[in-house]
């Protein structure tokens, strides 16, 4: 049997992937506007020059949303 990379859906594993991948571009957006904060602020509770348990738990939420989404 031949083996082949196309998926159910017509688009390549690797298309799947990255299609998953782009969702992470925008993540400090999305959080910032959930919450009504500037996603400058989001950025750096990531990058841990701030602390936030309501910035870092949204954050979790919203990664731990896209992992559920992976191919």
């Amino acid at each position: 049997m031949k083996r082949t990379s196309e998926s159910t859906n017509g688009k390549s594993n690797g298309d799947a992937l990255l299609s998953w991948h782009l969702l992470h571009r925008g993540v400090y957006a999305r959080v910032a506007r959930k919450l009504d904060i500037d996603a400058s602020y989001v950025s750096r509770v990531a990058a841990g020059d701030r602390d936030s348990d309501r910035i870092r738990k949204a954050l979790l939420t919203e990664l731990e949303r896209i992992h559920r989404m992976r191919p």
